[in-house]
C-alpha cells in the first residue's frame, strides 16, 4: 500500500492524442508484433504507449509494404502512442543482396573472421552487424526512415552494442568487433588521445614495434603501412582473447556491456559506439522534423544517452548486481515454482534510476520481462494468483521507486499471450489506479529523508516531484507466502523537513481514499497505517 498526494487534472495531449512527450507516460505495456501484425490486447489495456509495438526483424520491414501501418490510426484513437522498432545487431545472410556485403556488414574476431552466432538457435547463420560500418548504419536508417514514413511517433533501436561479445564460439569473452573498419577507428582514437607520443612512447606505453607502429604520417585506415591492431593481437598471443588484462591495449579498447553505455566509460569502444548512436538519433530526429514536421521519440534496450525513453530489458547475466553465480539482479524472483514475493527488488531498481540519470538525464526508465530467457519462463509458468501479484508487488515496487513497469502482453515467439494466460481483466483493471492517479507518479526523485515502517518485511520509499515539490510516501509489502500476508496498525515515521498540511492514503487494493490520523512536529511525521497489502501511498 502506498500513500500519495494526489494531483488533479489530465495529461498533456498532442495533436495524435496521446501525450505530448514521454514524460507524461504513466502506463506502459509490451507488446511486440511483426510489422504486419496488430495485438488487439493494446487497445483493451489503453496504456499511454508500448515500448515497441512492431519489430523490424531481418527482411519483414525493408520495404514500406511490409507493414500495417493502419494500425497507427487506431491506436491514435485510443490516445496511445506508438513506437516502432527494429533490431539494432542482429543479421542474417538473406537480408543483403549478396554475401560479400552480408560479409561486410559482420562483425569479426580478432583474426579477422566473421563472428557467428549460434546461440541464437535460429536454423539460418546469425551475425551481429558492425556498428562502425558507415554503411550498416545507413542500413538501420533506411528501415527506420520506412517507420517514419508510415507515421510511427517513436523509434525503438533494439540491442545497439551487442556485436561485442564474441558470442558462444568465444565463451562471451568479448572476442568481437575487431574489424578493419573499427581498427582504424581505434587508431583516430589513440593519435586524438595520446597527441604527443612518439614512437618511442607507443613501444614502451603499449608494447607496439617498429614493424607495428601507430604513425601519424599515414592515414588511420591505412592497416598495412599504419598500426594494425589485428597484427598487434596475434603477435601478442591474445588473438583468442583479446581483452586479456596481460594485453596493455585492452584498457584502451574497453569491455562492451551489452544493452549498457556507462556515463563514465571514455574507452574507445564507449566512445565510438556512444559517437554512432548519437549520430543516428540526430539523424532520425532531424529527418522526422523535415519530413512528418514533427519530433519523434527515440528509445533503446538498456541505458542509453540521447534518448526520451530507456527500456531496460530484465533477463538473466544482467549486469546490475554483483552476484556469486554473475547471473545478475534476480528481477522475476521464483523459488520452487512459486513467486518469491519476499524479495525486494527497491535496490536494484533505485539503481537503475541513477544510473539511468547519469547517462540520459531526467528521462523515464521502463523495466520489462526480456524474452526468451529464465526470468520470462519462470514468470509464464507462476500459478494465475502469483503473476498477479508479481504485478502488484514488482510492478508496483516500481511506480514506488520512481520507475515504471511494462506490463507483458505478447512477444515475439509464440509465447502465450495475457490474454490466454487469464491476465488481461486483472491488467485493465488493476492500471486504472495509476491511470486515475497519474499525476502522482510522474517525473519522481527519490527523497534523501529516511522512511521508517514499524512493520517487517515493508520496503518504504519517498518520493518527491520534480517541479511541484510533492512528497509521497510508498509502501511495498513483501510478506508473501505463495500470497500476500497483510500488515496491520504499523506505524510509519519521516524525518520531512517541513510538515505537511494534509495527509492522505491511497491504494490500488482498495477503493476510496483514506484521511489517517497523524501527527507531525519539527518536520517529523508518524502516522499509523491501519492495513497494507500490497501497495500503499501516503500523499503528503
Amino acid at each position: 500500500m502506498a500513500v500519495a498526494l494526489v494531483a488533479s487534472g489530465p495529461p498533456a495531449v498532442g495533436a495524435a492524442g496521446s501525450p505530448s512527450r514521454a514524460g507524461d507516460f504513466v502506463v506502459y505495456g509490451f507488446s511486440q508484433s511483426d510489422v504486419r501484425e496488430e495485438d488487439p490486447q493494446v487497445y483493451e489495456l489503453d496504456p499511454d504507449t508500448t515500448i515497441r509495438a512492431i519489430g523490424k526483424w531481418s527482411t519483414a520491414g525493408d520495404e514500406a509494404a511490409d507493414y500495417d501501418f493502419a494500425q497507427i490510426d487506431r491506436y491514435h484513437a485510443k490516445g496511445i502512442t506508438f513506437m516502432g522498432s527494429g533490431t539494432a545487431s542482429v543479421i542474417f545472410p538473406e537480408d543483403f543482396a549478396t554475401a560479400e556485403i552480408f560479409d561486410d556488414m559482420s562483425t569479426r574476431d580478432a583474426d579477422g573472421d566473421p563472428v557467428p552466432h549460434d546461440e541464437f538457435g535460429f536454423p539460418e547463420p546469425a551475425r551481429r552487424g558492425n556498428l562502425f560500418n558507415p554503411k550498416y548504419r545507413e542500413y538501420l536508417l533506411s528501415w527506420a526512415r520506412i517507420q517514419v514514413d508510415g507515421g510511427v511517433d517513436g523509434l525503438n533501436f533494439d540491442e545497439i552494442n551487442a556485436g561485442f561479445s564474441g558470442g558462444s564460439k568465444y565463451g562471451f569473452n568479448g572476442n568481437e568487433g575487431f574489424d578493419d573498419y573499427a581498427i582504424a577507428d581505434f587508431n583516430r582514437y589513440l593519435l586524438a588521445k595520446y597527441p604527443a607520443f612518439t614512437a618511442a612512447d607507443w613501444k614502451s606505453r603499449f608494447g607496439m614495434t617498429d614493424g607495428n607502429i601507430l604513425r601519424r604520417d599515414v592515414p588511420p585506415g591505412d592497416l598495412t603501412a599504419n598500426f594494425n591492431y589485428r597484427d598487434h593481437l596475434r603477435a601478442g598471443g591474445w588473438n583468442r582473447d583479446p581483452v586479456n588484462a596481460a594485453n596493455p591495449l585492452a584498457p584502451e579498447w574497453g569491455r562492451v556491456v551489452a544493452n549498457r553505455m556507462y556515463a563514465e566509460d571514455t574507452s574507445f569502444t564507449a566512445t565510438y559506439i556512444r559517437r554512432y548512436w548519437k549520430e543516428i538519433v540526430d539523424e532520425m530526429r532531424a529527418y522526422a522534423r523535415r519530413t512528418r514536421h514533427r519530433g519523434i521519440l527515440i528509445s533503446s534496450n538498456g541505458l542509453w544517452p540521447y534518448v526520451d525513453v530507456n527500456s531496460v530489458g530484465m533477463y538473466p547475466w544482467n549486469p546490475d548486481e554483483q552476484t556469486p553465480d554473475f547471473r545478475g539482479a534476480d528481477y522475476v524472483p521464483v523459488d520452487g515454482g512459486h513467486l518469491d514475493g519476499a524479495k525486494s527488488l527497491q535496490s536494484q531498481y533505485r539503481y537503475l534510476k541513477e544510473q539511468n540519470a547519469r547517462i540520459a538525464g531526467q528521462v523515464p526508465v521502463v523495466v520489462f520481462i526480456d524474452w526468451p530467457n529464465d526470468m520470462m519462463t519462470d514468470y509464464l509458468n507462476l500459478p494465475l494468483r502469483e503473476k498477479q501479484d508479481y504485478w502488484r508487488i514488482f510492478g508496483a515496487e516500481a511506480y514506488a521507486n520512481g520507475i515504471f513497469p511494462a506490463f507483458h502482453l505478447k512477444d515475439t515467439v509464440g509465447s502465450p499471450t495475457a490474454t490466454d494466460l487469464g491476465m488481461m481483466d486483472f491488467f485493465t483493471t488493476y492500471t486504472r489506479f495509476y491511470k486515475d492517479h497519474r499525476a502522482i507518479f510522474k517525473d519522481n526523485e527519490i527523497g534523501a529523508q529516511p522512511v521508517r515502517a514499524g512493520a517487517a518485511g515493508v520496503a518504504a520509499s519517498l518520493l518527491v516531484q520534480r517541479g511541484t515539490g510533492k512528497r509521497s510516501i510508498h509502501l511495498v509489502n513483501h510478506n508473501y507466502d505463495q500470497g500476500i500476508v497483510p500488515q496491520t496498525g504499523f506505524s510509519v515515521q519521516a524525518d520531512l523537513g517541513s510538515c505537511p498540511r494534509r495527509v492522505s492514503l491511497i491504494s490500488p487494493d482498495f477503493p476510496q481514499a483514506k484521511s489517517p490520523a497523524f501527527s507531525c512536529r519539527h518536520g517529523k511525521l508518524t502516522l499509523t497505517v491501519d492495513r497494507l497489502d500490497h501497495y500503499d501511498i501516503i500523499q503528503l
